[in-house]
């Protein structure tokens, strides 16, 4: 498993770099909106050829995880899908816009309608995300048990993966909770978030 590289970058093609790192020529491929690189590696058993994908962030790296979990979609086609920023990717899903995700590169209309299947539920942590994130995502912790654990990851999430302000962060949270008291793990915590901030925009 290579996690990072550091080297000289030899070559730029349209779609990919060659980076050398200690004699070596790694190809990297880089989806559209790809400038900083976080690294993941593919390499499978039908696929032995390893494939090297760069990305801005590491949240980045982690939405593209979640997209290769869908059925039909490999390490190439999502990342050449990933043409428009993290958030907005995860906003379409999230609201089930299958006519947003036909339009990206390489999805096709059975690619669009497996991803909203899949993922609609599960990627509002990743429509938060704001401009201004910051590239590296912090060390998070195993989900406490009880709803102080859950609200303190959630923050730490919203403030040093998201980019959102502290106070905001806190607010969101409160917000979310009273309006949705049952939630117990950070996915519904995140879902009743984004749902109610994307009501707040329709209006």
């Amino acid at each position: 498993m290579i996690a990072t590289l550091s080297g000289k970058l030899r070559r730029r093609l349209e779609d990919r770099i060659i980076l050398e790192v200690m004699g070596v020529g790694y190809e990297v491929f880089l989806p559209p909106i790809a400038l900083a690189l976080v690294i993941y590696y593919h390499a499978t058993r039908d696929q032995p050829r390893p494939v090297l994908i760069g990305f801005t962030s590491d949240l980045d790296k982690e939405f593209f995880e979640k997209l290769i979990t869908v059925k039909d979609i490999g390490p190439m086609v999502a990342a050449r899908a990933l043409a428009a920023p993290v958030a907005e990717l995860a906003a379409a899903i999230a609201r089930q816009d299958e006519k947003y995700l036909r339009a990206l590169p390489g999805i096709g209309p059975q690619k669009a309608k497996n991803i909203v299947a899949q993922l609609s539920s599960k990627v509002a942590k990743f429509a938060l995300a704001r401009e201004d994130a910051p590239a590296e995502a912090p060390a998070t912790s195993a989900v406490a048990a009880d709803a102080e654990g859950l609200r303190e990851l959630v923050w730490e999430v919203l403030t040093k993966q998201l980019g959102h302000r502290p106070s905001e962060a806190s607010q969101l949270i409160t917000d979310a909770l009273r309006r949705r008291p049952t939630v117990t793990t950070p996915e519904e915590l995140f879902d009743e978030i984004y749902r109610s901030q994307a009501a707040a925009k329709r209006t």
